[in-house]
């Protein structure tokens, strides 16, 4: 590395490009996704939007958004940088009766956009380098931090402590969702923060809400592992280097308890009536990865397969749950296919496709350990086509990594109706934008200026 404003070698390069074992070894490579399919298979993977039925009859009547922002600021000029960083998250609800009102007017009325900005906001800072709790180490500071402050201190509802979502990842990890039989006795497994033994973490109390189910002792050495620990974010920290490179993980993990903190309260309201009624949109795919990836499909896949088994038991969708890309290979490749996708047709590609023209020939299956949701490719229009994730449609019973192999248009419950709103909500903001992810990103997003700078200047001062 070159000292600070030296400057580099103007020929230097010709030894890597004349080095003949670098020459050899990128002669064995190749580049994925290089290949693109000459035309689409009209019959096997894409379908006619208007010819998709859904299971059973019913309408969606609100939209649920969540989206958030972050951003990280350096306190300290000089060495050691000295970094927190803020969250701002938010979950956005309206009306599509209150679309449709504003959709129809020649002018808009500030008050009818207020309709659709009915807007909760979470807040809260986690110290990623160099800056730690009084007489605690960095990585038992991040613990801490996250399980009181990230999950334990944000509530559902504001004054009532049993919204807390500290609860929720209880309620999904016991599986205090399912039938009286089985309430309650799921459990994760994950090592000790401390000592590195794997744990067995379940419920010690029979009411899930009590604060001793919130963490457990260490059978090997004793010391306390919280529940928040099975997200195992705290393995990609260290004293030194911190938690910078984890920031996105937390957002990610904060968005999806949030998310089913909804679910919890319609299931323990005994309102799950108003599931069906409702379009959940995640802003990005349906997946956690890295290190989340353990809670994605041993905690959060499960639930939804409880979701789609209870909706064909009682003949209604209680899971219309979608994720929109807005970046990455799938989207890249759209863009390279669009003009193959007929008009008002939908592309659900299956595995051999994927790693044919998108992942890479690769052993490893695409989303079998990170995602609970099934990706396809909707051209409605000319200006109008997307890559959505839908909520996996299929029980218990059958295996993600099997059921990628050929999904079915036809096992999705209502596809069609989400599509329809969909259509409704786009917006000309932004490149294939829609409505409720651009609001709740214009409401929560935290920019370099001056909120970068607003947020230093406050931070210098409560540290100082």
């Amino acid at each position: 590395m070159a000292y600070f404003n030296e400057k580099a070698s103007k020929i230097n390069h010709q030894y890597i490009i004349e080095n003949p074992k670098v020459k050899a070894y990128l002669n064995k490579c190749e580049k994925i996704g290089q290949n693109l399919p000459l035309e689409v298979d009209s019959q096997a993977i894409t379908l006619p939007i208007r010819n998709i039925q859904d299971k059973f009859s019913f309408c969606i009547e609100r939209v649920i958004t969540i989206d958030g922002g972050y951003q990280e600021v350096n306190i300290n000029e000089n060495f050691p940088s000295q970094r927190l960083c803020y969250y701002n998250i938010g979950i956005l609800m309206f009306s599509v009766k209150d679309l449709e009102a504003v959709e129809i007017q020649q002018t808009i009325n500030p008050s009818d956009i207020g309709k659709l900005e009915n807007l909760e906001r979470f807040n809260f800072v986690v110290p990623t380098q160099n800056i730690r709790l009084k007489n605690e180490d960095f990585i038992t500071t991040f613990r801490k931090t996250f399980y009181e402050e990230v999950f334990t201190k944000n509530y559902l509802n504001e004054g009532n402590k049993n919204s807390s979502f500290i609860h929720t990842i209880k309620w999904l990890v016991f599986q205090e969702y399912l039938d009286s039989d089985s309430r309650g006795k799921g459990f994760v497994k994950f090592a000790c923060p401390h000592c590195k033994k794997i744990q067995k973490f379940q419920r010690q109390t029979p009411n899930y809400l009590d604060e001793q189910n919130n963490f457990m002792e260490c059978s090997e050495c004793k010391s306390i592992i919280y529940i928040t620990d099975c997200f195992d974010l705290h393995t990609l920290i260290d004293e030194i280097n911190g938690a910078t490179l984890i920031e996105s993980y937390i957002m990610s993990a904060f968005e999806i308890i949030l998310m089913f903190s909804m679910f919890r309260f319609l299931f323990e309201e005994d309102n799950i009536q108003w599931l069906p009624k409702i379009l959940f949109i995640k802003d990005g795919p349906l997946a956690l990865f890295s290190r989340l990836d353990d809670f994605a499909f041993k905690v959060v896949r499960p639930f939804i397969q409880f979701l789609y088994a209870k909706s064909l038991r009682d003949k209604i969708s209680y899971v219309n749950l979608v994720g929109l890309d807005k970046s990455g290979m799938f989207v890249e490749h759209l863009k390279n296919i669009e003009s193959k996708i007929p008009l008002g047709n939908i592309l659900l590609p299956n595995l051999d496709y994927m790693k044919k023209y998108i992942t890479g020939n690769n052993a490893s299956v695409f989303g079998e350990n990170t995602y609970f949701g099934i990706k396809m490719f909707v051209r409605k229009e000319k200006e109008l086509s997307f890559v959505l994730d839908v909520a996996i449609p299929f029980d218990e019973s059958v295996k993600y990594k099997d059921y990628i192999k050929q999904p079915k248009i036809e096992d999705f419950l209502s596809l069609k109706n989400i599509l329809e709103i969909l259509f409704q909500l786009k917006c000309d903001l932004y490149d294939k934008s829609f409505i409720p992810i651009a609001m709740v990103n214009k409401l929560v997003s935290l920019s370099n200026i001056p909120s970068k700078k607003i947020l230093t200047i406050f931070s210098r001062d409560k540290l100082s």
